[in-house]
């Protein structure tokens, strides 16, 4: 069978094309064929190159950590305290004679004035032996004064007039004492106060000594709260110190008094202090808080989370030195809602916020500063 001559011509051309492709892959490495490779290669190392700036870039903003620049200020230093209020004073108020009471002129829980009656007892013969003493006064001063114009003319004798005076001296002795004994009879209120509490009833027959009545100081009160020995040399007497009371608000006190010894239980010093209660709204035994004003000093205003605390129990935040994490120790001096004042701080130093928590004392560090900061 004899072929056509268009079939044998396109046989021969594709012998041609397939004899070239195979003399590329497998017949040798020449220039014209390593240079797509080459190319190839190049195009994949200017493709890398840009994805691994990237990918550092990215290390570094996921490794770097958030800064801020300290700018100290002077703050007023304050010493927090928890404590209770207790009235100024707390009198019992008690009889100084024995008897059955009559009357009880007082009402319990009111205001009650220094020399008000509160109880009144039976006065028995009280009474007429003082108009007795009195008349007995009388006739004794007359014999006294007879005597004296007899002794001025001779008439009498010293003894005489010696007796005379001595019975006059007791006359005198003997009214005053019965006088003592009617006024101890009306039991009056020694102090302004409060009358908390009356002890007895009418028609109670009471001894000399029973309690009758408890009084309380609530113009003002004291403020006691527990400080630290840590703290209690940063404050003084006449310190000012604002005094928050749960549902009654904030008032302002003074410092009056500082234990010099603590209490052995819980190794604090109670601090009184003097607050004024003229309209009466507060009572003894309430809960307070006390921020007690302990000087100024720089400090600087910065979140609590940003605060590490060391193996001794000790507050510290770190900073950037030269590229460096250095911790230093700080102080709270001022403590709010959602930020706190520390001192310690140098002044222009960087402070490491976000992410400080990852790094530590002398590992290399990248931070980025707060806008404005």
């Amino acid at each position: 069978m004899k072929l056509k001559p268009s079939y044998l011509m396109a046989g021969v051309v594709a012998l041609a094309v397939t004899g070239w492709m195979l003399s590329g892959n497998f017949l040798g490495t020449s220039g014209g064929a390593s240079a797509p490779a080459a190319n190839a290669d190049a195009g994949q190392g200017q493709q890398t190159g840009p994805t691994n700036a990237a990918q550092t870039k990215a290390e570094e903003r996921r490794f770097s950590v958030a800064a801020i620049t300290v700018r100290n200020q002077p703050i007023t230093r304050s010493i927090r305290a928890s404590g209770v209020s207790e009235a100024k004073f707390n009198m019992t108020v008690s009889s100084k004679a024995d008897g059955e009471i009559i009357a009880i002129d007082a009402v319990e829980g009111r205001p009650i004035k220094a020399g008000a009656t509160l109880v009144r007892l039976e006065t028995g013969t009280l009474v007429e032996q003082i108009a007795a003493a009195k008349a007995n006064l009388e006739v004794a001063r007359k014999r006294r004064d007879v005597t004296e114009r007899l002794a001025k003319e001779n008439f009498s004798a010293p003894l005489e007039q010696a007796e005379r005076a001595a019975a006059l001296a007791n006359a005198v002795v003997t009214l005053r004492q019965l006088e003592d004994q009617l006024a101890d009879r009306v039991i009056v209120a020694p102090v302004s106060g409060y009358l908390e509490t009356l002890h007895v009833e009418t028609g109670e027959r009471v001894r000399r000594d029973t309690p009758v009545a408890t009084i309380l100081g609530l113009a003002t009160l004291n403020i006691r709260v527990a400080v630290p020995q840590t703290e209690i040399a940063k404050i003084k007497t006449g310190s000012a110190v604002t005094v928050t009371i749960a549902g009654a608000g904030t008032r302002s006190g003074v410092v009056s008094k500082i234990a010099a010894q603590s209490n052995p239980a819980t190794r604090t010093f109670d601090v009184t202090i003097d607050l004024a209660n003229p309209d009466g709204t507060l009572r003894a035994g309430m809960s307070v808080e006390a921020s007690i004003a302990a000087g100024t000093l720089d400090a600087f205003a910065m979140s609590p989370a940003h605060l590490s605390v060391a193996d001794d129990g000790s507050l510290t935040a770190k900073i950037a030195v030269d590229g460096k994490v250095v911790v230093v120790p700080v102080d709270i001096v001022r403590s709010g809602a959602e930020q706190v004042y520390v001192s310690g701080l140098p002044n222009n130093a960087v402070l490491l916020t976000v992410g400080q928590a990852f790094v530590g004392a002398g590992a290399p560090v990248r931070y980025r500063l707060a806008s404005g900061s």
